[in-house]
């Protein structure tokens, strides 16, 4: 599974206005070069009417390979209005590297 992969799935399962997927595996302790941690901020109006657990259950709806296979999975999910209004989003936080 590669970000382009996962970016694919989501460019099928939505109407995109815009959508990213972060490679964060290097970020984090213990890293071996393997797809682990991600970011995905999507833009959609098919969020409209969407609590943010919604939203978030959506975006697992589309990639559920992905869901099994990576350890952790940040997601931003805004409409194209709400993104129009603020593209800003909090960064993950570093990982302590023991």
């Amino acid at each position: 599974m590669t970000i382009d992969d996962i970016k694919n799935m989501l460019e099928e399962g939505f109407k995109l206005d815009y959508c990213e997927v972060i490679n964060e595996s290097p970020n984090h302790s213990n890293y071996s070069g393997d797809l682990s941690h991600i970011k995905i901020i999507i833009v959609s109006d098919d969020f409209i009417d969407e609590s943010l657990v919604q939203r978030h259950k959506h975006v697992y709806s589309k990639i559920p390979e992905v869901v099994k296979t990576i350890h952790a999975i940040s997601i931003i999910a805004k409409t194209k209005s709400e993104w129009d209004e603020s593209n800003e989003f909090t960064a993950s936080p570093p990982c302590s590297k023991n």
